[in-house]
């Protein structure tokens, strides 16, 4: 896993009645709960969040992902799972979710391999995804290429640059930068900011984008402390509880500006996509995966494996109404089930999202499959699916995710 400087990592969730400590945003019927925590320290990463009010998400018919999910029913998707949150990686994420309900999920574009331990900072706009707004900053389109290039080798849909996400991201992180290190200014989240401070524009991040002018009835925000739209987006995509606004196919607006030692993400639901969506991370066939987490650095801490941290690298499986019986990992190959920890329902996850990860790290350039059995409102459904790990990291996985 690639790192960079040691960050902690934070996150919200806010629902209709108030705040509730959840994990990164989601877009399942049932609004994901939010993590709480300080101010990060710079170079660290952050997410809020929240959910559109709109409609909860169900399983119904056979949908196959290409990431090896079948629902009884039978039919066969070219897209993968979509996900609901965001990740950070080793180099320190922290992030807050807010949700007044959750938006539906559609399959997306066709997958493909693409190395997940790789750099985001070369990734070209993939040509299935709609072109950003005239006048979208250059930093922003970077951070959407990177997001985008995940979320089509998913086979879920691509997210969209929306101007006004844009500037409430910008809105927060000019707080941010200007206020750091002054005490009276510094609110008990990163997200959240204190009325009269210079900069000032919504106590948290749903004021901040409805003042902004977004109109979406729900919202998320990720935040970390890099000053880097490429490194940012990696980072929350390596993570249990980060990962699920960025690659949610319930959030599909999307807005990034960075500062000094600031990245935001704001997140809206946008076009709404099917509820019948499932998708994993990895995706089937992917190549290049990291093989280890170090779960310390998130905030709020995922469960910590018997023999400590680092983990194995996070697999996360997204869908709605999907009550899982069965899990397992296994090298490909053979039969003896590698011990893990398995989170579904866990109030910082939310509902539209289930996760896996081993209790040691995974082996390097090695090949491990999944499958997950449960029901659905249609039916019994079963996924399997496998992907290929990368070499191992020179330098062990690190970042404070708060």
């Amino acid at each position: 896993m690639n790192t960079a400087s040691a960050h902690r990592l934070k996150f919200l969730v806010g629902l209709a009645g108030g705040l509730m400590v959840a994990g990164c945003g989601a877009g399942a019927q049932p609004p994901a709960p939010a993590g709480t925590g300080g101010v990060p320290s710079t170079g660290g990463v952050q997410i809020a969040g929240g959910m559109p009010s709109t409609g909860g998400v169900q399983i119904a018919g056979g949908t196959l992902s290409t990431g090896g999910v079948q629902i009884a029913g039978g039919t066969l998707s070219t897209g993968g799972v979509q996900i609901a949150g965001g990740t950070l990686s080793p180099s320190g994420v922290a992030g807050s979710s807010a949700a007044t309900g959750s938006p539906d999920a559609s399959v997306g574009g066709a997958g493909g391999s693409r190395d997940a331990d790789s750099s985001l900072a070369e990734v070209a706009a993939p040509a299935q995804c709609p072109a950003p707004p005239a006048g979208a900053p250059a930093d922003a389109i970077t951070a959407l290429n990177g997001e985008n290039a995940a979320r089509v080798a998913m086979g879920i849909p691509c997210a969209s640059l929306v101007l006004s996400l844009c500037t409430s991201a910008q809105n927060h992180c000019n707080y941010y930068t200007t206020n750091l290190g002054n005490a009276t200014c510094a609110a008990p989240s990163a997200h959240d900011e204190i009325a009269g401070c210079p900069q000032f524009t919504g106590a948290d991040p749903g004021a901040r984008i409805k003042a902004a002018g977004y109109s979406g009835m729900g919202w998320a925000e990720c935040m970390a402390f890099l000053g880097d739209p490429a490194g940012a987006v990696k980072t929350f995509i390596d993570s249990v509880y980060h990962r699920t606004p960025v690659l949610s196919p319930w959030y599909r607006d999307f807005g990034y500006a960075e500062g000094t030692g600031c990245d935001t993400i704001d997140f809206g639901p946008g076009t709404s996509t099917a509820k019948t969506v499932t998708a994993t991370y990895p995706y089937d066939g992917q190549i290049g995966v990291p093989i280890s987490f170090n779960g310390a650095t998130e905030g709020p801490t995922p469960p910590v494996p018997s023999t400590g941290w680092p983990s194995g690298y996070p697999i996360t499986l997204y869908g709605q109404g999907i009550t899982v019986s069965a899990h397992q990992i296994v090298v490909d190959g053979t039969t003896t089930p590698l011990a893990h920890i398995w989170l579904d329902g866990d109030s910082s996850l939310g509902t539209t999202a289930k996760v896996l990860y081993t209790e040691a790290p995974l082996s390097a350039n090695t090949t491990y499959r999944v499958t997950i059995d449960g029901t659905s409102s249609a039916g019994s459904v079963h996924f399997d699916w496998s992907f290929t790990t990368g070499t191992a990291p020179t330098k062990p996985g690190g970042g404070r995710r708060g």
